[in-house]
């Protein structure tokens, strides 16, 4: 059974949540909620905007054994790389414009 779940994934994407991944996916994502204090909305733009669902889903053989702290930290990471590379590349078209 697939339902939708517009908090973690993309609009008009399903997941199924019935998968070890796509279960995780939603543990993690709420996780991460908590852990930040932020709401559903902001966790799903997040995510969303930096691809941290697919790097989850990516990751799933390694985040469910680990702590959810190192999940956390891990999630931080790599969105945080992501924001040095949009940054980049958003300098770089600046620099490319004058």
């Amino acid at each position: 059974m697939k339902v939708k779940i517009p908090m973690v994934v993309a609009s008009n994407r399903m997941l199924d949540t019935h998968s070890h991944g796509g279960a995780y996916l939603v543990f993690a994502a709420e996780q991460y909620r908590f852990a930040k204090g932020l709401t559903g909305a902001e966790v799903a733009a997040l995510f969303e905007r930096y691809g941290v669902s697919k790097f989850i889903m990516d990751s799933f053989e390694l985040f469910h054994i680990e702590s959810e702290q190192n999940m956390i930290a891990a999630v931080d990471d790599f969105i945080e790389r992501k924001k040095c590379t949009v940054q980049d590349s958003q300098d770089f078209s600046a620099a490319v414009s004058l």
